[in-house]
């Protein structure tokens, strides 16, 4: 108990301490040496995350519909019925009106051949904000190529969270009172939800996936079913139907977890690569190891290091790192990622199946 107590009080003293020091590289800076990397043409000049001027052949984009997809009001527990839970649809416009509406409706805008986005959102995302941040996102993506086809779906669970000093918490958490642990926990078992939403796409669309946080735990635990893992007593009989990319962004996940043996090591059967997006000061990642005792780093600050790539075998080709420390600096939460349309240029053959 006196150890817990002991990871608690670093846990909150550094989550103070460095929320008062973040502070990320300003908006609208461009990635460090990627563009010339990859041979990518200049960014379009923004006004802020929504408002780059675009050509009239390609405003095209401004008449789309980007949809939310919820599962906030299933149960958050392993049971024998648990994915059987039915979802919440809202479809909303470029300006964020949204609306509510069925999985009939759902269906019959999905175009089969053309690529789908699913964005997961991390911890401590409110209902409130969902809409906004779907947007941004949405938008954030289709500037960064708005004369080639995609459908975007933002996947929301129910990731509120305070720090507490609840007792029933501090009995089952390895850091008393810290909701984390648990909104982790969730976020885990909501990979099934994932899983569900992506055999509800026909296979003749190419996924993309981008997990942000805990939502990239629901990522690869999505992944790890689809690879022939087992998630809630529940395995597929057949495996992934569809072409699937993944970008992880800000992961809060042991950086070995998708290593043969580890928690989610059937993920890379289900995916043709994954791409980590790693920040080394990202504020909130800094204080992940004291969790518990002994708990390994991050992958979102850690990254794959050379003892993963040598434990994935023939699989390390499937995956990279890709580092934008010096330009997200201290930064974790999602908006600090969408705020910068060169990400969204650099990640356009991963999203749009560019080859």
């Amino acid at each position: 108990m006196i150890r817990r107590i002991v990871y608690a009080s670093l846990s909150l003293t550094l989550l103070v301490l460095l929320s008062a020091v973040a502070s990320p590289i300003a908006a609208g800076q461009d990635l460090p040496g990627l563009r010339q990397i990859l041979q990518l043409p200049e960014p379009i000049p923004q006004v802020d995350a929504g408002a780059r001027s675009l050509p009239a052949s390609e405003a095209s984009i401004f008449g789309e519909d980007h949809w939310i997809v919820s599962v906030r009001h299933c149960q958050q527990r392993c049971h024998h019925c648990a994915h059987d839970c039915s979802f919440g649809y809202v479809r909303s416009d470029w300006n964020g009106c949204a609306t509510a509406a069925t999985d009939a409706e759902f269906r019959a805008w999905l175009k089969p051949g053309v690529p789908v986005c699913i964005m997961v959102h991390g911890s401590f995302v409110t209902a409130d904000t969902v809409t906004e941040d779907s947007k941004n996102t949405f938008r954030w993506l289709r500037q960064a190529a708005p004369h080639l086809p995609l459908q975007v779906v933002f996947l929301t669970w129910p990731s509120e969270g305070l720090l507490t000093l609840n007792p029933a918490i501090a009995t089952t958490s390895a850091v008393p009172g810290l909701d984390v642990a648990i909104l982790g926990r969730r976020a885990e078992f909501n990979g099934i939800r994932l899983v569900k939403l992506i055999q509800s796409i026909s296979p003749e669309s190419p996924i993309s996936l981008i997990g942000h946080s805990h939502g990239a735990r629901i990522v690869v635990s999505g992944l790890n079913l689809l690879g022939g893992g087992e998630l809630c007593d529940v395995k597929l009989c057949d495996g992934p139907s569809h072409r699937i990319r993944t970008i992880l962004a800000g992961a809060a996940i042991d950086h070995d977890w998708l290593c043969p043996g580890q928690r989610y090591e059937k993920a890379l059967n289900a995916t043709e690569c994954l791409l980590n997006i790693r920040v080394r000061k990202d504020w909130a990642l800094m204080i992940y190891p004291l969790r518990k005792p002994f708990s390994r780093r991050a992958l979102g600050s850690a990254g794959f290091t050379e003892g993963d790539l040598d434990r994935f075998g023939y699989q390390a080709s499937q995956v990279a790192n890709y580092d934008l420390s010096e330009l997200i600096g201290y930064g974790h939460i999602w908006p600090e990622f969408y705020q910068h349309p060169s990400i969204a240029d650099a990640l356009v053959d991963w999203v749009y199946f560019q080859e």
